[in-house]
């Protein structure tokens, strides 16, 4: 029995190899993103971008980067990954990267400066030394300007959508799911953390402030207070919904308002160093070519 077992499982191992070889020979041939998501194939390629786009700067900024964060000390290293978090981690930002930054914008403002000072103009030099800490971190505070703008201006609307869904029967965990995938931007992104937050046992009131603590706007701050105390009081949720939302217009009018009054000096300001004295110089050549007047005569007298 034995004798003639050995040949038919020789066979089938030789059919076994030969078919891995086959299998792996297709593997190597073939796409290695055959079959992935669209989204995880960008995500992917901009990384290796990134690993493989290094430049020298990028690499002294990594090795600097580490010296930095240990001269900021653990407070201000908290303050700055706060910061980072309320602008909604640009372009995927985090403290490393952010130091990173901050590095490159030393070696190469802190080279200019040098620079400058060799050549005697002490004021350059200064004012490059003082922008090395104010163009990382206003850069920084616009994204968070526009992302607390963005959250502010969508927030109304997602309340309205969310009240009449609610008002029509549907459960409130489903109706925020369904409502915030409607949307686009940072309240979309938020709100989903606050779903899976809410999905993995989190208690809900926990979870809204957390998301009261993320997103760090005015807008988001009235709506989660609101929401909590009139879940607290046991309030209708639907009209609770709609006067968090017809208060958040009144606001955002009202900021608009504020906004206009702002711009209207600094309007008048602009037309009045722009526009003022090319019109007097027009003005007073106009008059001097219509006069015909011999300033050399005037002026000897």
């Amino acid at each position: 029995m034995a004798p003639t077992m050995a040949p038919a499982l020789l066979g089938v191992a030789g059919a076994a190899i030969f078919l891995l070889a086959l299998l792996g020979l297709r593997m190597a041939r073939g796409d290695a993103l055959e079959g992935w998501d669209v989204g995880d194939i960008v995500l992917l390629r901009d990384q290796s971008k990134r690993r493989t786009r290094r430049g020298p700067m990028d690499t002294l900024a990594m090795r600097f980067a580490p010296l930095l964060a240990r001269r900021l000390g653990p407070n201000n290293l908290a303050r700055i990954r706060r910061r980072i978090d309320l602008a909604g981690r640009p372009d995927g930002m985090t403290l490393d990267t952010f130091l990173q930054l901050v590095t490159k914008y030393t070696l190469f403002l802190g080279t200019t400066a040098l620079i400058l000072l060799l050549i005697g103009n002490t004021v350059s030099a200064l004012l490059c030394l003082l922008a090395v800490p104010v163009l990382p971190f206003s850069r920084l505070a616009g994204h968070q300007r526009r992302r607390q703008e963005h959250i502010a201006s969508d927030l109304p609307d997602f309340l309205d959508i969310l009240s009449v869904t609610v008002s029509a029967g549907i459960g409130f965990r489903t109706a925020l799911g369904r409502v915030a995938q409607r949307f686009e931007g940072p309240l979309r992104d938020e709100l989903m953390q606050t779903l899976h937050q809410l999905d993995v046992g989190v208690p809900r009131r926990q979870a809204f402030v957390s998301l009261r603590d993320r997103c760090g706007s005015e807008a988001m701050d009235s709506f989660v207070s609101a929401f909590l105390q009139a879940e607290e009081l046991g309030a209708p949720l639907a009209t609770t919904l709609n006067n968090i939302a017809l208060d958040m217009r009144r606001e955002s009018a009202q900021m608009a308002r504020r906004k206009a009054a702002r711009t209207v000096p600094r309007v008048t300001l602009v037309v009045s160093v722009v526009l003022v004295p090319p019109t007097l110089l027009i003005i007073m050549v106009g008059l001097y070519l219509g006069a015909d007047i011999d300033l050399g005569t005037v002026l000897n007298g």
